[in-house]
């Protein structure tokens, strides 16, 4: 730490050259993240309301009770009534507290397991390792989507939760919930959905006709489901959010805080301090963009996606992993040669993508900022890539 402190400008100065290597989404080279550039009136309120700590709710009561509004609109766009929640510090937190709120539901279960795909995203091994609880993960069959009798086999009087995706990290598809939850009826097996990729996007691909099996608290064994704010919803980053069928389960599982200058509450967190900023950040942006808004920027991304399905389909020697279900696009060689090397080459021309060597594919989320252009240069340039490297 310095002795003196630097004037402003030449702070300013000395990040703008520290940070010159960090990728923009605007640069249009970010093409495997699930994330995007918050909107402009969601940054602003955030700014301004950035001292707000929900970790103390009894000292921000309007904070509170906005949020309490928004988990019921978030709740009511997944298909509930009087459903309850809490803004997380992402998917990983809320898929860990719903882990967390299975297992306390089930003292009686002395070797807690969950069942869940195996392409279920890596918070659930981060729960299966903070939780003492073991994962038993079923299989894909060859078009990536879940195996439902591996999966039903590897339920038993052990299982305290079963995991469905609705929108999975690697290809954005939605396992059959409807099945999963016939699977369980009438057993005491609590049922999570991650939609944290899903969630901001699924409810408006379905106002926009397109066929989308339930997925939702539609489906009246789901308990609990995961979805992210900070992604297709456009919020700051980092912002998740867990909502819950049950009323009374932040009764049961909850933990209290009673030390607090605001007055003893409950709350289902991991962490403590708690930024009231990014949930009035996000009422604003789901006030400023109403349904109509979402649904265009909905419409835009897969507008691209299907440019983008149609754009790999004309390349000899890959080929699309599945056709897109969501604004996610996988892609795999033909011959079963390995991505990896595709890969590389497309990093050293600074195109980010994310690869899943188990899947042997490259995943592109076509985001808001992804635009027309940057997946004409992109295929531009994969396609040379899969000459120079002779793949067929």
């Amino acid at each position: 730490m310095l002795e003196e402190g630097l004037e402003k400008q030449e702070i300013l100065k000395i990040l703008e050259e520290k940070l010159k290597t960090d990728y923009s989404y605007d640069s249009g080279s970010i093409l495997g993240s699930m994330n995007s550039e918050p909107l402009e009136i969601g940054k602003e309120i955030y700014l301004k309301y950035i001292s707000k700590n929900l970790g103390d709710p009894g000292l921000f009561l309007g904070t509170a009770t906005l949020e309490e509004e928004l988990v019921s609109e978030i709740g009511a766009l997944f298909g509930g009534q009087n459903i309850i929640g809490t803004f997380t510090t992402g998917g990983s937190e809320a898929n860990i507290i719903a882990m967390r709120i299975a297992k306390k539901l089930r003292p009686d279960i002395k070797k807690p397991e969950i069942v869940l795909p195996i392409s279920a995203h890596v918070s659930f091994d981060k729960a299966s390792d903070l939780l003492g609880i073991k994962l038993k993960k079923a299989k894909l069959k060859k078009d990536y989507t879940l195996d439902l009798n591996h999966f039903k086999s590897l339920i038993n009087k052990n299982t305290c939760a079963v995991i469905g995706i609705a929108g999975t990290t690697s290809l954005g598809l939605i396992d059959p919930i409807e099945k999963i939850s016939e699977l369980i009826e009438g057993k005491n097996i609590f049922l999570h959905i991650d939609a944290a990729f899903g969630g901001f996007v699924l409810p408006f691909l379905k106002m926009l006709n397109y066929k989308i099996s339930a997925w939702d608290f539609s489906v009246k064994s789901v308990k609990s489901i995961t979805a992210d704010p900070h992604k297709m919803g456009l919020g700051i980053i980092p912002s998740g959010g867990i909502f819950l069928r049950d009323q009374n389960i932040l009764n049961r599982t909850g933990f209290e805080i009673p030390y607090l200058a605001g007055g003893n509450f409950k709350h289902f967190h991991i962490v403590g301090t708690r930024t009231g900023g990014i949930i009035i950040a996000f009422w604003a942006i789901m006030q400023f963009l109403g349904i109509k808004g979402f649904k265009e920027i909905i419409k835009k991304c897969m507008e691209n996606t299907q440019y983008l399905a149609n754009r790999i389909s004309e390349i000899k020697g890959i080929k699309l992993a599945t056709n897109p279900v969501m604004n996610i696009v996988g892609i795999t060689t033909e011959n079963g040669d390995s991505i990896c090397e595709i890969d590389e080459e497309l990093r050293k021309m600074n195109w980010m993508l994310g690869k899943f060597t188990d899947f042997n594919l490259i995943r592109i989320v076509i985001m808001p900022h992804v635009q027309r252009e940057h997946l004409s240069n992109f295929c531009e340039d994969l396609e040379r890539i899969v000459k120079n490297l002779k793949i067929n």
